[in-house]
């Protein structure tokens, strides 16, 4: 009879160990999701932070191009609002003959 009390304690105690190994799983698997729901905003802000932070690089790479082409753009256009830089021969004509009436 003894052998039988030893079978049925080790299987008792092997059910019992298989149990409790179970629910530390269950119970480490909620903790690592609540801690992953808590955590969760401050990795979004971290994500946001780097990405405003590559956008603002760009847009002043961006608006510095812009600006040097803004330059070279008023650099091009004529000084006098009314007279373009280059006209043919009959318009700088016609643009004489205004100038003179108006005079």
């Amino acid at each position: 009879m003894p052998p039988l009390l030893q079978l049925g304690k080790s299987s008792l105690a092997s059910q019992a160990f298989v149990k409790g190994l179970i629910q530390g799983a269950i119970y480490a698997g909620t903790v690592i999701a609540l801690l992953f729901l808590c955590l969760l905003p401050l990795i979004v802000k971290h994500i946001r932070k780097k990405q405003a932070k590559k956008a603002a690089a760009i847009r002043a790479k961006n608006s510095s191009k812009v600006r040097a082409s803004q330059e070279l753009e008023m650099s091009l256009k004529p000084e006098e609002p009314g007279k373009p830089i280059v006209t043919t021969f009959s318009e700088s004509h016609i643009l004489e003959k205004q100038d003179k009436r108006a005079s």
